[in-house]
């Protein structure tokens, strides 16, 4: 099973290494950032999540191919973990669109950083988001979600790594392990408290940034676009005491 157990850390090594490392590389902004420039709380969490299940698939399925399997994917996805994959990124997808709302209803009182103003702390997507507190202040709401996120995470790992070491032949796995109904519940709940923490709208100004201020910076400006001036004909008088025709400059 050793070589199971080094397919799933690589894919994992490889998976953070696409998200993290290479967007950087690339001068680009990583997965972890949202749309306002600060650390996300729920992208980590699909990003964590993604690692683990995902890496997890890539390992058990080449355990199989290393062993002489023709099916290497011939394992079974429980139920509960296609549960908790909708709840996780149900999550995200509902938290991105509360923000969208708020950085366009109010601009002026959501944190963000513009470009050219620090590149924020890890630690910042545990904090509030908006009024006076922004980003200094920990909003109760996403430590209890992260504390429950990162238990449930330690927990189905052990978890894999005690249903792979009962298996001495990879061709022997029969699917991923199946997930707690109860932690299903307690992620449920704990996902539902995140979002509802999203919706008080605290008054004031963010001390380290506005996402109005970042939405100035990024405007594109359009060009001036100026008409060339026509030059007027110039008149001479004759020696002679007549008007001579006017010449006309081209413009």
């Amino acid at each position: 099973m050793a070589t199971t157990f080094w397919a799933w850390v690589v894919s994992a090594l490889v998976i953070v290494l696409l998200a993290v490392v290479v967007p950087r590389l690339l001068g680009a902004q990583h997965v972890l950032r949202d749309a306002r420039g600060r650390y996300s709380l729920s992208r980590l969490q699909v990003l964590l999540w993604t690692v683990v299940l995902l890496s997890l698939v890539s390992g058990m399925a080449y355990g199989r191919f290393a062993a002489g399997q023709v099916d290497v994917a011939g394992f079974a996805l429980p139920g509960q973990v296609l549960t908790l994959l909708s709840i996780v990124i149900g999550s995200a997808v509902a938290a991105a669109a509360i923000k969208v709302v708020k950085s366009t209803v109010r601009p002026d009182c959501v944190a963000a950083h513009p470009a050219g103003r620090g590149r924020g702390r890890f630690m910042e997507m545990l904090t509030v988001e908006e009024g006076v507190s922004a980003g200094r202040s920990i909003d109760l709401s996403k430590f209890q979600n992260f504390l429950v996120t990162v238990l449930l995470l330690l927990a189905y790992t052990a978890q894999a790594v005690a249903a792979l070491r009962a298996v001495d032949n990879p061709a022997g796995i029969g699917g991923l392990p199946a997930f707690s109904d109860t932690l299903l519940v307690l992620l449920a709940v704990s996902h539902a408290g995140y979002l509802l923490g999203k919706i008080p709208s605290p008054v004031g100004t963010p001390p380290d940034g506005t996402m109005a201020e970042r939405l100035a910076e990024t405007a594109v400006v359009e060009p001036v676009v100026v008409e060339p001036a026509v030059a007027e004909p110039v008149v001479e008088p004759s020696t002679n005491g007549s008007v001579a025709v006017p010449e006309m400059w081209p413009a």
